[in-house]
């Protein structure tokens, strides 16, 4: 990824971290004192159409300002940064999390942004970041005390090609673990991992995708097992999981999903299921020790990424208050 296409990028998640609405609340009303405005319970997620699209639209702002922190837009970016991650801020959203119906909000999938966001912040050679991380340390804590204790009482995992995929959000947890040495929650996500995926054999990709999913359930978990797993362990293991790359076994993966129509934002979650599975693709095949699968992977996964990038730019605001993310995701992988 270039600074160019840097710039076009991340003007998708500028422009909707601040914009209010529309908006979706993911949370339960337990009175009528609840029913006021979003952005004054989360005042620093409250863009974007919803929480964890803000959270991860903040993370799409700083990644990019690190990988190019001469780009035009640093300056806009720093200062949407500054007003929301701000102490003040960070100690509401804080205390939205103390509430017992916002116990369970965003768990997994935007707990796990948030996470990743922090990872970001606190491996920065920045001192903006220093005070941006420290902000949001406490509610990153608070959650990842919450996922262990989730991890405690969840007997199986969730499989689901959208936002509940347990995979997914261990993928994203596990990175974030490991760049900032929280060995505790490490080791619950790979001792769960173990316990829940490692017998898993032919995985059903032929039942992918369904129609308004933006992950592939198969990819996720395989991606996720390629960092737990050590090369040899990982590769035996999937043998059994994918036994065979070949079209009647894995066609409904090696064609990009059909798009019909872009702009339905259910619809083109499909467009990021393209991006998703490029970096799956791509996680699986740096692990994969023969060299013509590797190389089919890594084809496969190349024409996931051209043909999403394609499309992102016409999904409207569905799309495109997230999609940047993805991509981002994908590209500085």
């Amino acid at each position: 990824m270039d600074e160019k296409l840097a710039s076009d990028l991340i003007q998708l998640s500028i422009s909707c971290v601040d914009k209010k609405f529309p908006y979706k609340v993911g949370y339960r009303y337990i009175d009528s004192t609840w029913i006021r405005p979003h952005y004054k319970l989360t005042p620093s997620f409250y863009g974007c159409w919803d929480w964890h699209s803000a959270v991860h639209g903040h993370w799409s702002m700083v990644k990019i300002l690190k990988e190019f922190p001469n780009i035009k837009e640093a300056e806009n970016i720093r200062e949407k940064i500054r007003k929301n991650l701000s102490k003040n801020n960070l100690e509401k959203e804080f205390q939205f999390f103390q509430n017992d119906f916002a116990k369970g909000f965003e768990r997994t999938y935007g707990w796990a942004w948030l996470m990743l966001l922090y990872s970001e912040l606190e491996t920065w050679d920045d001192i903006e970041a220093k005070n941006w991380s420290k902000n949001l340390k406490p509610l990153v804590d608070l959650l990842s005390e919450r996922t262990i204790i989730f991890l405690n009482k969840l007997s199986k995992p969730l499989r689901p090609g959208t936002h509940a995929n347990t995979a997914f959000s261990f993928s994203l947890m596990y990175e974030y673990a490991q760049k900032t040495n929280n060995e505790k929650l490490l080791n619950k996500i790979k001792e769960y991992s173990i316990k829940h995926f490692s017998y898993d054999k032919n995985c059903p990709v032929s039942y992918e995708p369904s129609g308004t999913d933006f992950l592939s359930p198969c990819l996720a978990e395989a991606s996720l097992m390629s960092k737990i797993l050590s090369e040899r362990e990982f590769n035996n293991w999937l043998s059994k999981f994918f036994p065979s790359f070949k079209e009647e076994n894995f066609g409904s993966i090696i064609t990009p999903p059909e798009v019909l129509d872009p702009k339905d934002p259910g619809i083109g979650h499909l467009i990021g299921l393209m991006f998703h599975r490029a970096w799956t693709l791509n996680d699986v095949a740096n692990k994969i020790q023969n060299d013509d699968k590797k190389l089919f992977l890594y084809k496969i996964s190349k024409n996931h990424t051209k043909k999403g990038f394609e499309l992102m730019f016409d999904s409207g605001y569905g799309g495109e208050h997230w999609l940047a993310t993805f991509a981002i995701y994908n590209f500085t992988r």
